[in-house]
């Protein structure tokens, strides 16, 4: 039986992207819980192909209006409600099996706060002997509201390293029916529960990069976490960021730690660990600036190379690089090590936004790497941020159009108040924030303010659309034309839904982008090969048809073309 046992809690959300919800942190903390001589396991309940649909939940039912119909072109957004991992009662089922003292649950994200909670109540449920502690972002921000679930007996805030492994030290041989001595619990870093109805809420704890353990990958369900059949794995090398961005919880503005970044021999030894009884298809580097530190990144990837002799898997830093910290020789071992693509930060095309993001402006540099990338035959996606509070649709669609000019995929992220951000605070002083922690996610388009939620849905579509374009650009060196109006009077397809196949979709997308750039309508199409409008907002749509018809725009490796 395990002293530990460590969850990773179910989600509920409209899609899940397995390769990013590797439970590294957890790992992390079983490491260290470990080394004080502690058994532990991790229930990983999102390792798991279990999905339910599930019935909006009320609290989302505003956004029926953008993703109440299935759309089966490549232009839709969400749809589908869903639980992703397992339920509640079979965690509960699992944790009584395992009889540990001491649970700790993964609260990493507020919007999926409620699992979490949900997560501790059937533990306690089915097993009341176990003291439960939460950690993560959430319960760092929001301690009083979480101690405030009866099922949860402690919060660990900032990062659960240390303060994970001296709790079980003082919990060891102890029920929660049993009188503890709370002097010791106090001096546990990071801590906080309730003792005679008052909260005791310690500082947050953050640790040191350099002496921590290797994270116990052992205890991770990698026969999940594959990509074409090979292993895919997560990276942390670095923690926090040394620029102020507004929207951000891990910037130098934010209450977290500030920037540290891992000795490259402790990064390669545990890529080293990894490799010994995997074979590595896919790394995912889950940094904020990995590339910062020129000869730190060059010693890394050199050391990448050497472990995987010439048959390195593929590279990706998904969470973006920083434009101005990449020169040719950085881009140039980048590719020699593995990285195919490029994931780039750019936040906005307009100085007036960037300003109020508190955010370096990298236009300059930013073309100068899509120009290095083409030469190095990389591709390249660029990420911008929409929606956000101040932030007008028009600087927006500017910033779409900036895009659709330059050799890269379209990145539009929808803003989302992140606890413990300047913009975070900014939302809460103009009382624009979600009514619930549950809404605070880009799929619940969470803040109607100077950009409106319908303006927002119709920004995601129309950077599918321009990924849409550019990939007739890549595949066909030509755009596709317009609609004639006899045409666009068509309401259906031939196309059903037993015929439906991926192919398909991409006739159906062609047709409804036909019918868009003759009216200006945005389409979607339904199993039956029903055509029906989306809501969206029309003098967007007018200005991006306008707009588009006056551009050169470029595919992602072809361009660039002209209507």
């Amino acid at each position: 039986m395990p002293d530990v046992v460590l969850i990773q809690p179910p989600i509920r959300e409209f899609y899940l992207t397995r390769k990013r919800t590797i439970p590294y942190g957890l790992a992390s903390i079983a490491a260290s819980i470990e080394q004080q001589g502690f058994s532990c396991i991790i229930i990983d309940a999102l390792a798991r192909d279990k999905t339910k649909d599930l019935d909006l939940p009320d609290e989302f039912k505003y956004l029926t209006p953008y993703f109440g119909k299935q759309d089966i072109s490549m232009f839709s957004l969400f749809h589908k409600f869903r639980h992703f991992g397992y339920s509640f009662e079979h965690i509960g089922a699992l944790v009584k099996k395992a009889r540990p003292f001491l649970v700790g649950i993964s609260s990493l994200f507020t919007p999926y706060a409620n699992e979490a909670l949900q997560t501790a109540h059937a533990v306690k449920q089915f097993y009341p002997d176990a003291f439960v502690v939460l950690g993560g972002h959430h319960p760092t921000h929001f301690p009083k509201e979480t101690l405030e679930h009866k099922s949860v007996d402690f919060v660990l805030r900032g990062e659960g390293e240390r303060s994970m492994a001296i709790l079980a030290s003082q919990l060891k041989n102890k029920l929660p029916s049993d009188t503890l001595d709370i002097s010791k619990i106090k001096n546990v870093p990071g801590i906080a529960f309730e003792i005679d109805n008052q909260a005791h809420i310690a500082k947050p704890d953050w640790g040191t990069l350099s002496n921590t353990a290797l994270p116990a990958f052992d205890k991770v369900d990698w026969n999940y976490y594959q990509r074409n059949k090979k292993a895919a794995i997560a990276v942390v090398a670095s923690r926090g960021c040394p620029f102020p961005c507004s929207y951000c919880a891990v910037s130098s503005s934010s209450s977290y730690a500030g920037f540290r970044l891992r000795p490259v021999e402790k990064v390669l030894d545990e890529i080293k660990l990894q490799s010994k009884d995997k074979d590595i298809g896919f790394i995912d580097f889950e940094d904020e600036n990995l590339t910062l530190k020129k000869a730190w990144i060059l010693d890394l990837l050199d050391g990448i190379k050497m472990i995987f002799k010439g048959k390195t898997p593929e590279l990706r830093a998904m969470n973006g690089l920083y434009p101005p910290s990449l020169d040719f020789d950085i881009l140039s071992a980048m590719k020699e090590a593995g990285f195919k693509a490029l994931n780039l930060s750019v936040g906005s095309f307009s100085s007036s936004q960037l300003k109020q993001f508190k955010r370096p402006d990298v236009r300059k540099d930013y073309d100068r790497v899509l120009d290095m990338a083409s030469k190095l035959d990389m591709e390249c996606v660029s990420y911008i941020l929409g929606a956000a509070p101040g932030q007008t649709a028009k600087s927006s669609l500017e910033d779409l159009l900036m895009l659709a000019q330059r050799r890269t995929l379209v990145g539009f992220s929808v803003f989302y108040p992140a606890p413990g951000s300047l913009d975070y605070a900014r939302c809460k002083k103009e009382m624009i924030l979600p009514d619930s922690f549950s809404s605070m996610r880009s799929t619940c388009l969470p803040v109607d303010h100077t950009t409106s939620r319908t303006q927002a849905a119709t920004l995601m579509r129309l950077a599918r659309v321009i990924n849409y374009l550019k990939s007739n650009i890549d595949k066909y060196g030509a755009l596709p034309k317009p609609f004639s109006h006899n045409e666009c009077n068509q309401t259906k397809s031939d196309l059903t839904a037993e015929k439906t196949s991926f192919a398909d979709r991409e006739k159906i997308s062609e047709l409804l982008v036909r019918m868009f750039l003759f009216d200006a309508k945005l389409r979607g199409m339904d199993l039956s090969g029903n055509i029906y409008f989306h809501k969206q907002d029309t003098e967007l749509c007018d200005k991006f048809i306008k707009g588009i018809k006056k551009l050169a725009l470029m595919g992602v490796k072809n361009g660039p073309v002209k209507y």
